[in-house]
C-alpha cells in the first residue's frame, strides 16, 4: 500500500514537470558574467485555449546583470494579429503595436544583500475562432530591449625612462576587469608604459579596446533605443539597422586625456564583426611628470542597446 501511495506520488511530481515545461518560459542561458536582462517567464493562460475565448500572456523579467536597466520594453510578434475569425485581436480597441507593447521602463540590478526583483507584465487577447473539430498550435515571441552598460576598470604604470631602466625594463599587458553585462571587454596595452625624454610637453601612446557579445542576445547602437510603446518610440527597423554597434568611452585620469583616433575625442563607436570590435584611442601623457612612476587607475564604459527574444507556445482548440 505505501508502494502505490509513493508512486502515485512521483507520477504526480512527473505530471507536474511536464506541464510547467511546456507552459513556462524559462530564461535563455548566459555565462553568469555575462548576464543583463533574462526571461524568467513568458507563458499563456488558459493553455490550451477554446477559440474565440480570452486569452492571457504574462512575461516576468529579471535584471542578472551588474547594471541598472533602463527603457525596459517587450513586444510581441508572430502569430496573425488584427481582424477576422483566424487571429487574434484586442479585448477592446485594435492589436496596434501599442497594445503588443509591454512597458517594464527601468530593472535594477540585485546587490549581495537583496537579489533582483523580477517584473510581470501582462496582456490579454481573445483567440481565433476556429471551426468545429480544428486545432492550431501558434508561437508567440517576444521582442524585448533595453539599454545596457558595462564597466571596465584596469590599472597602468607609467614610468621615466631612468626608472623603466632601473627597472630591468619589465613590461606585462594590462588587464581589464569587467561587471557583469553582455559586452565584455578588452584592452591591449603595456604596463608599465616607458615615457623618454622629450622636449615636447606632451607624448602619445596608442590605447585600444577590444569588445564582445558574450551573451544570448544582439547589442545595438544606443541611441535607437525605445522610449515608449508606439511605432515611433519603438522602431524596430530603426534597431535592426543598427545592430552590432556599441559606443566606448575612456575617461580622462587627470592630466591624461584619451582622444580616439577617428571621432577626436574619448568616446567612440565601435562595430562588432566576426565576434569581436576594435577601436583605439591616443592615450596623451604629460611629460613633465613621467620621470615619477605613477599608477592610473584606468576606467572604461560600454554603452548600448541589447535585444533579446523569449518564446510561448499557445494551443487553440475550436469549439465542437
Amino acid at each position: 500500500m505505501k508502494n502505490a501511495k509513493n508512486k502515485t506520488v512521483l507520477g504526480l511530481m512527473i505530471l507536474a514537470a511536464v506541464v510547467s515545461g511546456c507552459t513556462g518560459g524559462g530564461g535563455t542561458e548566459e555565462d553568469e558574467g555575462s548576464s543583463s536582462v533574462t526571461v524568467d517567464e513568458f507563458s499563456a493562460f488558459p493553455n490550451p485555449v477554446p477559440g474565440g475565448q480570452n486569452v492571457q500572456f504574462r512575461l516576468t523579467l529579471v535584471n542578472d546583470g551588474g547594471t541598472d536597466a533602463s527603457n525596459v520594453y517587450a513586444r510581441l510578434f508572430n502569430p496573425p494579429f488584427g481582424g477576422g475569425s483566424q487571429a487574434f485581436s484586442a479585448t477592446s480597441g485594435s492589436v496596434s503595436p501599442d497594445y503588443r507593447t509591454l512597458a517594464f521602463e527601468n530593472l535594477n540590478t540585485g546587490t549581495d544583500q537583496t537579489p533582483a526583483v523580477p517584473q510581470t507584465r501582462q496582456v490579454d487577447f481573445s483567440s481565433p475562432n476556429l471551426g468545429p473539430d480544428r486545432e492550431v498550435g501558434y508561437s508567440f515571441k517576444s521582442y524585448i530591449a533595453y539599454n545596457y552598460s558595462t564597466t571596465g576598470t584596469a590599472e597602468v604604470q607609467i614610468m621615466g625612462e631612468d626608472k623603466y631602466r632601473d627597472e630591468g625594463s619589465p613590461q606585462n599587458s594590462a588587464g581589464l576587469e569587467n561587471s557583469r553585462a553582455p559586452i565584455q571587454m578588452e584592452i591591449r596595452t603595456p604596463t608599465p608604459i616607458p615615457i623618454y625624454d622629450d622636449s615636447s610637453s606632451s607624448v602619445e601612446k596608442q590605447f585600444c579596446a577590444i569588445v564582445r557579445n558574450q551573451g544570448s542576445g544582439v547589442p545595438f547602437r544606443p541611441s535607437d533605443l525605445p522610449t515608449g510603446t508606439s511605432e515611433s518610440d519603438f522602431n524596430l527597423t530603426e534597431i535592426q539597422g543598427s545592430e552590432n554597434i556599441v559606443n566606448i568611452t575612456v575617461r580622462d585620469i587627470g592630466d591624461v586625456r584619451f582622444n580616439s583616433t577617428d571621432e577626436g575625442n574619448n568616446t567612440r563607436s565601435i562595430e562588432i564583426f566576426n565576434g569581436k570590435g576594435v577601436g583605439c584611442f591616443d592615450m596623451i601623457i604629460p611629460t613633465d611628470t613621467a620621470t615619477l612612476q605613477r599608477t592610473l587607475p584606468v576606467r572604461i564604459d560600454a554603452n548600448y542597446g541589447y535585444r533579446k527574444t523569449g518564446t510561448a507556445n499557445l494551443r487553440v482548440e475550436g469549439r465542437r
